[in-house]
């Protein structure tokens, strides 16, 4: 073999197999980025004077229907012909407008209390009872269970919103404009705003967000359709003045203009190989914890560091929030073992389900007031959770079966069991959004025999031995849910495997890793799994989940991996609403459509709705201490407000006390300002 080719060879397969910075070439993507903006300024143009000549020759043919739309999209194209850039790296602070209103958003309730410590480490465990396949924030794999805890919840946007007021609050910008036209949103990064390798967050910060995220270095597309559509243009005047063009008027156009930076010097080296040579790349921060190298141990631990001199530690809203020094997250893979290790005190706080708070929680450290107990009322949207059905395998893509599916689940049970009636049912995909959330829906009803006639409909007529409905071909109505293996999941689950036979369905429970639960479900290979999503207030979000362009490869009829379309759902019908709801300029719009939408969902049988829960109960060691009102309204667990601090002082006071058998006072506290009465 040629000398130069075995070299080659040899090396693909070194770094084939290799994760750290040393085993990749040196990359610096620094001319590929200048290009990269040239070719979509380019594209963008030529898109815009394309789509003005088909829309010019349509409205020349008489008798060329639906003509307002087409003066409308017409006049839109104008718009954008007068300034198609996307990139614009030229302006300068002469180039901005005069006459913007700037808003700082410093006259809302301060967050946290006064009180709070800094200092300790919140012990914690991965709530995928299993280690993340990676600490990258974008791309394959990246949106698993643990990505809230080191991203969503830790990086800071330009703005935020006030989880008590919904009213807009500063971030990296610490003020901001809305121009005259409704959709440009000028931003000022604030002087002291640093990341956490020292370097200032700059205009450049945020153009690299847009490279990133448009670019096909990245696995899935959900990325290039949000940041390709959402926006039309971001705009340079100096390293701290941007602006933001939306495609769309917006209510809350800041809110929507708000972007997440992505370090320029950290991505220099994004390119080809960027999912494998970024994969366990630990990355600097805008915000108050960062991983560092030496706190990620591979499948047993990460912990996050708070930084040194965090640029926002004195900042309102921040500065009495943030407070341990560490949070530790630990792989444990099931979770009695974590309630064992919460009651030993390794673990510092354990959200409990209606069981282990009406029967697992009668213990000495409880009645001896070194657990503390809390219940909480929140406001935050409430999590779609049930079984997503994949409606391209087989029989389920047929509405009769799904309607059966819906019959013969028996949540009802679940929640007045299990839930020991603590929960209600969910009836629709978003709810708790207030007005843009239908009340008028309600969940199809436990029935076997409303079950059985739906499935008849779809040919499952005879009945086997086991009780199992069977087509003309012998084919039985039999399908697996796919889930993250755990007790208190695997009663739920089997309890509905239980009540589905009483309808002649078979429930087969594919109960594994968390991991590998995740891959296996963003692949597409599953018939059923129980899940529920992650939800952001203040407006319902349709787009990732039910649009068919993320359902199947284009053109084909192989399901599309790595997307939020679980169920492999693609109806014209829903589409356009979807769609309609993402572009949406007022309020009314968003409610109207939302609505509409949430009827389709339920006439074809979209998922299975679950359960939902108005209120969080926890148990937490005396010494993880709150505020006096306990948590803002708007979290869907208590600790992702980060208001909460380790006092060291009074763990070593408690761990004494409870050595000696000195008695505490018991504490069982109910938080309801936030209640719905």
């Amino acid at each position: 073999m040629n000398p130069l080719r075995l070299f080659c060879l040899l090396l693909l397969v070194a770094l084939a197999g290799c994760d750290g910075r040393q085993d990749f070439l040196e990359y610096d993507n620094k001319e590929e980025v200048i290009g990269f903006r040239e070719r979509k300024n380019e594209r963008v143009l030529d898109e815009l004077e394309k789509k003005k000549e088909e829309l010019t020759r349509r409205l020349d043919e008489p008798g060329e229907e639906d003509r307002d739309k087409l003066e409308e999209d017409l006049t839109n194209t104008n718009r954008r012909l007068g300034s198609p850039e996307f990139f614009t790296y030229d302006a300068t602070m002469e180039d901005l407008p005069e006459d913007l209103i700037w808003e700082e958003g410093l006259d809302q309730p301060e967050l946290g209390s006064s009180r709070a410590k800094k200092g300790g480490t919140f012990n914690t465990y991965f709530s995928g009872l299993s280690f993340p396949p990676t600490i990258r924030p974008i791309g394959k794999s990246a949106n698993n269970s643990f990505r809230s805890e080191h991203w969503d919840n830790i990086e800071m946007a330009l703005v935020s919103l006030h989880p008590n007021t919904m009213e807009t609050i500063p971030g990296l910008a610490d003020r901001w404009a809305v121009g005259k036209d409704g959709r440009t949103v000028y931003f000022r990064i604030n002087e002291k705003a640093r990341w956490s390798d020292g370097n200032p967050v700059t205009v450049e910060d945020f153009f690299m967000t847009f490279h990133v995220c448009l670019s096909e270095y990245v696995n899935g597309p959900w990325y290039r359709q949000y940041y390709g559509t959402m926006f039309e243009n971001i705009t340079r005047y100096d390293d701290r003045h941007l602006s933001v063009r939306l495609a769309n008027k917006k209510p809350k156009p800041e809110y929507y203009a708000s972007l997440t930076p992505y370090s320029r010097v950290f991505y220099s080296e994004f390119g080809p190989d960027f999912e494998k040579r970024y994969n366990w790349r630990v990355r600097p921060t805008t915000g108050a914890y960062q991983i560092l190298e030496e706190n990620v141990v591979k499948g047993q631990s990460i912990t996050l560091s708070r930084v040194k001199d965090w640029w926002a530690r004195d900042q309102k809203y921040y500065r009495n929030r943030f407070n341990v020094d560490r949070i530790k997250y630990k792989v444990v893979r099931n979770l009695d073992k974590v309630f064992e290790l919460f009651k030993k005190g390794e673990v510092d706080m354990f959200h409990l389900s209606s069981k282990r708070w009406y029967e697992d929680m009668e213990i000495p450290d409880v009645f001896d007031g070194y657990i503390e107990k809390k219940t909480f009322y929140n406001l935050y949207p409430r999590v779609p959770r049930g079984l997503y059905i994949n409606h391209s395998r087989p029989f389920l893509g047929d509405v009769n079966v799904r309607i059966g599916l819906q019959h013969a689940t028996n949540w009802q049970k679940v929640i007045d069991i299990d839930l020991r009636g603590d929960a209600g049912r969910l009836n629709i995909y978003n709810e708790g959004y207030g007005q843009f959330s239908n009340p008028e829906i309600v969940a199809r009803v436990y029935s076997p025999e409303k079950a059985r006639e739906a499935f008849g409909k779809a040919g499952f007529t005879k009945q086997d031995n086991d009780g199992v409905l069977q087509n003309d071909k012998g084919e039985k109505l039999s399908f697996s849910i796919t889930y993250t293996k755990n007790p208190v999941a695997d009663k739920r689950l089997q309890r509905l495997k239980e009540e589905a036979l009483e309808a002649g369905l078979e429930y087969r429970l594919d109960g594994i890793d968390g991991t590998a639960s995740y891959e296996k479900v963003m692949e597409k290979k599953h018939d059923l799994t129980f899940w529920g999503w992650g939800t952001q207030p203040p407006f319902p979000r349709y787009f990732e989940g039910i649009h068919s362009s993320n359902a199947y490869d284009p053109g084909t009829t192989t399901p599309r991996v790595q997307t939020n379309n679980i169920s492999v759902y693609a109806n014209p019908a829903a589409d356009p609403l979807a769609e309609g709801i993402r572009f949406a300029t007022t309020e009314k719009e968003i409610r109207e459509m939302a609505w509409e939408l949430e009827q389709i969902l339920h006439d074809t049988a979209f998922w299975i709705p679950g359960y939902k829960n108005e209120s969080y109960r926890l148990g937490h060691w005396r010494w993880m201490q709150w505020p006096d009102d306990f948590n803002v309204k708007m979290t869907r667990e208590a600790q992702e407000s980060y208001v909460y601090w380790i006092d060291v002082e009074e763990q070593e006071k408690t761990l004494r006390a409870r050595s000696r058998g000195e008695a505490y006072p018991e504490v069982d506290e109910v938080y309801d300002q936030y209640q719905v009465k």
